[in-house]
């Protein structure tokens, strides 16, 4: 338990959720009402951006061993939270992140197969067992998922471009975190216009943040 001021909260979900749209859409309706909001995204730092980079580009040589991959995401974790993250709860921000910790224990937990309660004890150990206080699920079936990504006819990285197998498995390591912590993860229904589930969001969080949470951008003249 943290006795910051601040309010925590990731969106999870497949790629092609909607993530990157849901936290823009939720940081400006929290900033219309004068909260002091920062995002984050996972190579949010230096060392962040240089690991991603790696891990998600890797195509040449082995494979990365699952492993591997894990703690290359918790590198890059730590980095954050030291760096950002935790700053900003200490003097009262909303922090919002697009993806978290239970993206590595869906992606290299449900999809590489790698122990669960053994990433959860990295979490603890190497991120001092900070988990946000609302996470957004955004819900997609796997099949949906793949065709907003061909839609965009951008380049896929190397997850991104795993097997159908994988990308079912990660959904199915999602709705199981989601069943186990329901007071934390919130999930909905992302097959809906963007606009919709932006409402459903802001109406969630706003719900959910004490009314205390976070320091007025208009009173600190912060504005991340």
């Amino acid at each position: 338990m943290h006795d910051w001021p601040g309010f925590f909260i990731s969106f999870e979900g497949l790629d092609g959720a909607g993530k990157s749209t849901q936290v823009a859409s939720l940081a400006g309706a929290l900033r219309g009402r004068h909260y002091d909001v920062r995002t984050v995204r996972p190579n949010g730092t230096l060392l962040g951006e240089l690991l991603h980079s790696f891990v998600l580009q890797h195509q040449r040589g082995p494979a990365l061993d699952p492993w591997s991959e894990a703690l290359l995401f918790n590198a890059e974790r730590v980095q954050l939270l030291r760096e950002v993250v935790v700053p900003a709860l200490q003097r009262g921000a909303v922090v919002i992140a697009d993806r978290y910790a239970d993206s590595t224990l869906a992606y290299q937990g449900g999809g590489r197969g790698v122990d669960l309660d053994a990433l959860r004890r990295l979490h603890r150990d190497a991120c001092g067992d900070i988990w946000p206080d609302l996470t957004v699920y955004l819900d997609i079936p796997p099949s949906v998922a793949a065709q907003r990504q061909r839609a965009q006819q951008l380049p896929l990285d190397r997850i991104e471009g795993s097997p159908e197998e994988f990308h079912a498995a990660v959904h199915r390591a999602f709705d199981r975190l989601a069943e186990a912590s329901p007071d934390r993860i919130v999930r909905v229904d992302a097959t809906r216009p963007a606009m919709e589930v932006a409402r459903d969001v802001s109406d969630i969080a706003v719900a959910r943040m004490p009314s205390v949470v976070g320091v007025p951008a208009a009173r600190t003249g912060a504005h991340a």
